[in-house]
């Protein structure tokens, strides 16, 4: 069965709109930012954290990532993110530029495999792990990782699931000029998990595509019910989408719509 996972978002400060999205949601993703909340614990099923696996990781990632491990008793699923390939990415606008130590491809790929072997000893059999595809932006930054053959490698050699987000891959063709269809074949499709939904945006004077986090339109809405029904495995559907409740709710209500139809 397929379940809406919401992420605990600046919203959940309002209670009354805490108690609509969760009403709304079979379960809820904590982040970084929402690593302390503690309201509704048993429905706390996922953690998206922004740790880098494919980078060389000391203490102060071992001690976050078991902060999550005993503060979210309920944690069914823990996806990490594969962003740049230096370990210290300067922030310009919306994208990132090399920064600190630049990491080779086969170095990424010897950090991974290292971490993701601890990950799971830490998190033990009950917990699934997957790794999120990123934007891509035209700097050195995104070398390697917004490649699917890179991210398929990451998954299928560390036998791990795949978090799927959509705009993200859009965003992704659209600033490299190469169709969609043929990316997102090339990914790990048999191991999706959870798929990440929002609309992405257009900045026209830079002709340049951006994740802007916009509520899901129809097109999105049809690209979640084809990758529900080319992925047997997903199991959680996220709306990202945070400006303001009444979109969310909306958007949340839309999402569940789909997921009953398809299921008849």
């Amino acid at each position: 069965m397929i379940r809406l996972a919401t992420p605990v978002s600046h919203l959940f400060k309002n209670k009354d709109y805490e108690k609509i999205i969760v009403k709304n949601s079979d379960v809820l993703e904590c982040r970084d930012r929402s690593i302390d909340y503690d309201n509704y614990i048993d429905k706390q099923e996922l953690f998206h954290c922004e740790l880098q696996p494919i980078h060389e990781w000391g203490d102060v990632e071992w001690r976050f990532l078991q902060k999550i491990k005993d503060t979210k008793p309920n944690l069914k699923l823990l996806t990490l993110h594969s962003a740049s390939c230096c370990d210290k990415p300067l922030i310009n606008g919306r994208m990132f530029e090399l920064g600190g130590r630049e990491y080779t491809r086969e170095e990424m790929k010897s950090f991974a495999k290292i971490n993701f072997l601890k990950i799971k000893d830490i998190f033990g059999n009950s917990v699934e792990i997957a790794i999120e595809n990123n934007n891509y932006y035209p700097t050195e930054a995104y070398r390697d990782v917004t490649e699917a053959g890179f991210i398929s490698e990451i998954v299928n050699e560390n036998n791990l699931r795949f978090l799927f987000d959509i705009a993200h891959a859009k965003v992704t063709c659209f600033n490299k000029n190469i169709n969609f269809e043929k990316y997102k074949r090339e990914l790990p499709l048999d191991k999706v998990i959870q798929v990440h939904i929002c609309t992405y945006g257009i900045d026209d004077k830079l002709n340049q595509a951006y994740d802007a986090h916009s509520y899901p339109n129809d097109e999105e809405l049809l690209e979640v019910s084809k990758i529900i029904s080319e992925c047997e495995n997903v199991k959680y559907l996220t709306v990202e989408y945070y400006r303001d409740i009444e979109n969310l709710e909306i958007s949340l209500e839309k999402v569940k719509g789909l997921v009953c139809e398809l299921s008849r």
